[in-house]
């Protein structure tokens, strides 16, 4: 169910329940206007709406009409529709006098709530705002105008647990936008630090990537919701960072469930919370956004410009940080901004180096199909040279526009197709198609050494495969136990094995082993990690089946730091004869590798450790 639907059950619902308890539409109050019946489809008809708001609002105070429908909850949901009928008028002073009248109305209700308040109670406080919960899930034009009374539906001076309750629930129930929901926030004295007050042009920030991506980080950033990680999860996750690294900032943008469910654990650890007010954010704040700085050294996020499906509302990650950066930090960051950056990105698919950006030529494909104007990888032309070099001058193209973004030369992981005969193109883009749906830093790591030099360490699922028949029983029951599997060991056993014969083990196969191949051929010192790919009907959960038939557990989604001792850091896989061979793969390609308690939903909607980090780190 999409989130505006969620919104039109969970509010229309009550206000449902509350017409039952009165069962009469109709008000006896003497001077009350005579309220509209409501229209079995669709909306009140302005004809019908407009007089009754303005008698409404001409006859009765906003506060009277909060004692009457208090006591006759029943007249509330016509009364509000009509309202939210007379919201669209023409005559903009009627449309004024409504936005008044609704928000004095939503302000006097709020005054009245208990200390001590119920979910119904807040259920009643979003219906007031809102106005009209149907028409503001579904009716665009609508929601724009509501919107100006949402805004200012919440006053500084009401108990802050309370105004904090308010603009959580208002953020799960509603299809809010999030300026929206941030003005809301200021109003209601939450938020001193307005997102949109930091926002600068990309070419006015005057700032580039000053790191290589290996140097010490300074501070984690982590988004740990209460609906992808419980409270032990999260606790047992981050007194492992802490552990690791005793220095480090730790920033978790987390809901008010996390808040709780951690406790004084937050205080313990050094962690800061910043509140997300429960959007709907995801576990990896690594794909949206990469970390700059100016010349002065003032931080700023750089945000993609391309939407995730499925993940829009991580674009508005980096405002939520901005808005509850610690003041020390921020002043240490020099008053961190964000921008949008001038080309599409996903993070993960790009990997950062003291000399060059490394991708593959799925790291680009957004862009790429904006170049082309096509909704698909246009896979129908690729059996002549000229169908594939339209696609590949245009994966270079996009390859271009992320150079310069990046400000660093962007190699690729594996040859492209170009000069080679048309079978050969063929052959290769049918390779290289076999990572398709795969983020890169899942399946490929590279660990630069002294002297400029490189190691690679390139997935395999051939040698996840050999460890998948050779692991002891007790590896797949805790294997079992750390995602939650529906089948005892054995059968998770042989169902790895099965997925690994099938057609998207062998197409990812086919596409490392011409990474390691073409790597090898640039001088890069090369490794093998093993992969192994877990069917998703082994998952418990319906709701993580859905996307991918599979799920990674990857030894390649880590962050590495050099310097006196070249370190590497990522989830335990919860398959400890994996977790030894990668530990051993690490040290002998000079990194210690730690191992952190994995956030488990991470996993098995195929994100690890990296894709559930970001970072700032120490500057040059």
């Amino acid at each position: 169910m999409t989130r505006t639907g969620r919104s039109v059950v969970v509010i229309a619902v009550t206000i449902a329940a509350t017409c039952l308890l009165a069962g009469s539409l109709r008000s006896t109050q003497a001077g009350f206007p005579a309220i509209p019946d409501l229209p079995s489809s669709g909306w009140p008809l302005p004809e019908k709406a407009e007089p009754f708001a303005r008698a409404l609002i001409a006859r009765v105070p906003p506060e009277q009409l909060d004692t009457i429908t208090t006591t006759n909850p029943g007249i509330l949901p016509a009364i509000l529709r009509n309202l939210g009928t007379a919201l669209l008028s023409h005559d903009r002073s009627l449309q004024r006098a409504v936005k008044g009248y609704a928000t004095a109305l939503v302000h006097a209700h709020a005054r009245r709530i208990p200390l001590h308040f119920s979910d119904d109670d807040l259920h009643l406080l979003v219906t007031l705002q809102v106005i009209d919960p149907l028409r503001y899930g579904e009716d665009e034009e609508f929601r724009r105008v509501a919107d100006t009374i949402v805004r200012r539906s919440l006053d500084a001076s009401l108990p802050e647990t309370l105004r904090r309750a308010a603009v959580n629930e208002i953020n799960r129930a509603a299809p809010i936008s999030f300026d929206t929901a941030e003005a809301l926030a200021v109003s209601a004295g939450l938020v001193a630090r307005p997102s949109l007050a930091r926002y600068v042009e990309f070419r006015n920030a005057n700032a580039k990537i000053t790191t290589n991506g290996t140097e010490a980080i300074e501070a984690s950033i982590f988004s740990i919701n209460s609906r992808f990680a419980s409270a032990n999860e999260a606790r047992a996750f981050l007194a492992a960072v802490r552990a690791s690294a005793p220095q480090r900032r730790i920033i978790v943008i987390g809901d008010s469930d996390t808040r709780r469910g951690l406790g004084a654990d937050l205080k313990r650890l050094r962690v800061d919370l910043i509140d997300n007010y429960s959007r709907p954010l995801t576990l990896w704040p690594r794909d949206p956004f990469f970390v700059v700085r100016t010349s002065g050294g003032q931080v700023v996020f750089v945000n993609r410009p391309n939407l995730q499906h499925g993940r829009e509302e991580d674009s508005n990650m980096v405002r939520v940080l901005i808005e509850g950066l610690p003041q020390t930090l921020d002043a240490r960051w020099k008053e961190a901004r964000w921008t949008i950056g001038t080309t599409s990105f996903h993070n993960g698919q790009v990997l950062l180096t003291p000399e060059a950006a490394w991708i593959s030529f799925h790291s680009v494909e957004a862009r790429a199909l904006e170049i082309i104007a096509s909704d698909h990888v246009p896979t129908e032309d690729f059996g002549s040279v000229s169908g594939i070099a339209r696609y590949m001058k245009a994966v270079r193209q996009a390859a271009e526009e992320l150079s310069r973004m990046v400000g660093r030369p962007v190699r690729f992981v594996h040859e492209l197709p170009g000069a080679q005969s048309l079978a050969a193109q063929t052959e290769l883009m049918t390779t290289l198609g076999g990572a398709a749906g795969f983020d890169l830093d899942s399946i490929v790591t590279l660990l630069p050494q002294g002297g400029g030099s490189m190691t690679a360490l390139v997935g395999d699922p051939s040698l996840g495969t050999k460890l998948a028949a050779a692991a002891p029983a007790d590896d797949w029951r805790e294997l079992q136990k750390t995602y939650a599997l529906n089948a005892d060991a054995k059968s998770i056993r042989d169902a790895v094995l099965q997925f690994h014969v099938s057609s998207v083990a062998t197409g990812l196969q086919r596409f490392l082993d011409r990474c390691a191949r073409d790597l090898a051929a640039r001088g890069v010192h090369v490794r093998r990690l093993p992969l192994l790919l877990v069917p998703s009907s082994s998952l418990s959960i319906d709701e993580d089946r859905k996307d991918n038939p599979y799920f990674l557990v990857t030894w390649n989604n880590v962050v590495i730091e050099r310097g006196t001792a070249n370190h590497a850091e990522g989830f335990a896989s919860g398959f400890p004869s994996g977790d030894h061979t990668a530990r051993q793969t690490f040290n002998s390609a000079g990194y210690r590798l730690a191992l952190f308690p994995p956030l488990p939903r991470s996993v098995v909607l195929n994100g690890g450790y990296r894709c559930a980090s970001n970072e700032v780190r120490a500057t040059n």
